[in-house]
């Protein structure tokens, strides 16, 4: 199972040339709405062979991607498309589907986290200019807008399954702005599904993804490691610190990399 919608994205944007630049939507529409999903996929394969070698790699995938249509149906709706988490939901079931599947071939929960890390940084792994494009749509001053809406409506609980929390207007200086959360999706999802060992992983993806897109996230607590919030603090262009609450936390792999 060959997956190349990275290629087939990458291609298409430098096809697209100064229109991605200056406006861009509907080729960012189309990164956003059809090919995350696919490029974190691919970019899975790419670690699984690193690990595994190409045939078995391909074994794990095909079993995976079954076990996450066994687990779409399991998945709370939590408004669709006009949420903005509703994709971390979509990409942190695959992230459980790929753990039962890496679980029954003896792999620990710290090996599996491993994994999913590296997929991530593979799937970031996009040219200078496509991140700043990624960076300017994605995460620019509308994004704000967006996330303070979002932050209003999940006072209302609508959905069960989805995150509740509040949204801080920076100054500018110490911050742009904050997210404060109260209930996770995530820890919600991996809870009903017996999976609460593998939440804090998805965490440090957070890490990554700002990294990758310059957003400067600055973090002292979680939900998924017993904190009463999750503290997201934003500010471009500045470092990334995640701050460990648990004892040994981050794992080896993360020290060994940093």
């Amino acid at each position: 199972m060959r997956i190349s919608r990275r290629q087939f994205l990458i291609t298409s944007a430098i096809a697209a040339g100064g229109a991605v630049v200056a406006g861009g939507g509907a080729m960012y529409a189309k990164f956003r709405n059809m090919d995350l999903f696919n490029l974190y996929v691919e970019s899975t394969q790419k670690v699984l062979a690193v690990h595994f070698g190409d045939d078995l790699a391909e074994t794990i995938l095909r079993d995976t991607l079954q076990e996450y249509e066994t687990l779409l149906p399991e998945v709370p709706y939590i408004g669709g498309e006009k949420n903005l988490n509703a994709e971390n939901l979509l990409v942190s079931a695959y992230c459980l589907a790929k753990y039962r599947v890496l679980k029954a071939r003896g792999q620990t929960t710290e090996e599996v986290g491993k994994i999913i890390y590296e997929a991530y940084e593979v799937a970031t792994d996009l040219p200078g200019w496509l991140r700043g494009v990624v960076r300017r749509l994605k995460y620019g001053k509308k994004n704000q807008e967006r996330w303070s809406e979002q932050a209003a409506k999940s006072q209302k609980r609508q959905y069960p399954g989805d995150w509740v929390f509040t949204f801080t207007e920076g100054d500018g200086e110490e911050f742009d702005y904050g997210l404060d959360f109260t209930e996770c999706g995530i820890c919600k999802l991996y809870h009903a599904q017996g999976a609460d060992e593998l939440t804090p992983y998805l965490c440090l993806m957070d890490d990554v993804v700002s990294k990758a897109f310059g957003r400067g996230l600055v973090r002292h607590k979680t939900l998924a490691e017993g904190a009463e919030i999750c503290d997201f603090r934003y500010k471009g262009g500045r470092g990334t610190f995640v701050y460990p609450l648990r004892d040994g936390w981050p794992p080896k792999f993360i020290n060994e990399e940093t």
